[in-house]
């Protein structure tokens, strides 16, 4: 009964966006973040050494906290058991303090009696954890056993570490240039290939013509690269979004033939990767599913077009080009670092 428990609440939560950490502790310890703050779910099934346990995954959330740069760390733990007695009572009696960068909450799990135990101040509902929890203790409870939530990288610095290059990029090349110096000297060119000057498929994607230009593609590389790089790892997001920013310059000089900046294509190839991702694997990306990444797809493709300064034909093709190298890494790359790790 005990690891049938288990099993049923690995896959409830790895269903509903939480990872398994790789740590060196033998039991396993689901994460993940919304917003600013990070959530740690640990069973633990009693034995004599659950409290050192508990003490160690406190530890190891001091360390995520300050490695992800959290406001909070909420850290739940569930300790299961066909019986209990007097001396477990510390451990569900003991106070919450919401106050605390690391709020514990403490659960207890009755197998004997299928029933979940929470004393005292601490809460009986939080973040949907205890329907987790009722479920898995329904033993017949189907799960779909297909969905296959896992995150490859346990940060996002690649994307940060690019949101801080290109802005700190626009704030040197804006004081020393002046906006038509920059696009015209490292933009894509209509002439770039006959001029020998590729780079500029590369320069372009740092540039942005103003401050809004530049404010909206980085909200959307924050929204769109920390998916790809969490649940496809940093090197499907470092390929998706320069092989798909060099097709978006390419489109750009083959049909749209006027200089272009901006990283847009880039970000466009990122959403079309974040959107094929979460149809095949049917899951919410960090609280967005496919039919609103599919609908912010439709209007921005549709929004280029409403201003004939915007590069459509960069969007277009960087969009193009994000499907087709997700879709070869998805098939290729992804599906085998999960068959290990399953």
């Amino acid at each position: 009964m005990e690891d049938k428990f288990l099993q049923n609440l690995d896959r409830q939560l790895l269903n509903n966006n939480f990872y398994k950490l790789n740590t060196n502790l033998d039991n396993n310890i689901y994460f993940k973040t919304i917003g600013t703050n990070g959530y740690l779910v640990v069973p633990v099934l009693k034995d004599e050494e659950y409290e050192q346990i508990f003490n160690k995954v406190e530890a190891y959330a001091n360390n995520i906290l300050s490695q992800n740069n959290l406001a909070k760390m909420f850290v739940v733990k569930i300790l299961a058991s066909k019986s209990f007695d007097e001396e477990d009572n510390s451990f569900f009696d003991k106070d919450i303090f919401l106050d605390e960068k690391i709020v514990n909450i403490n659960w207890g799990v009755d197998l004997s009696n299928k029933k979940m135990i929470s004393k005292g101040k601490q809460p009986n509902k939080f973040l949907h954890i205890e329907k987790y929890i009722k479920n898995s203790l329904k033993l017949k409870e189907k799960v779909n056993l297909n969905r296959r939530n896992y995150v490859l990288s346990e940060n996002c610095n690649i994307t940060y570490n690019l949101m801080f290059i290109i802005a700190v990029v626009h704030i040197i090349v804006t004081m020393e240039f002046h906006r038509s110096d920059i696009i015209y000297s490292f933009g894509v060119s209509p002439s770039l290939f006959a001029d020998r000057q590729e780079y500029r498929l590369f320069t372009f994607l740092f540039l942005h013509s103003g401050l809004t230009h530049l404010l909206s593609n980085l909200l959307s590389l924050y929204i769109f690269g920390t998916r790809i790089e969490r649940y496809l790892g940093k090197t499907a997001f470092l390929l998706i979004f320069f092989i798909g920013g060099f097709a978006s310059g390419i489109f750009s000089v083959m049909f749209t033939k006027s200089y272009s900046i901006g990283a847009s294509g880039a970000i466009f190839a990122l959403e079309s990767a974040t959107l094929y991702f979460s149809i095949k694997e049917k899951v919410k990306l960090d609280g967005i599913d496919y039919y609103t990444i599919g609908i912010m797809s439709v209007i921005g493709i549709i929004g280029s077009f409403a201003d004939a300064s915007i590069d459509n034909a960069g969007h277009i093709g960087g969009f193009l080009m994000g499907l087709i190298v997700c879709f070869i890494y998805y098939h290729l790359v992804y599906k085998r670092l999960i068959n290990r790790k399953n």
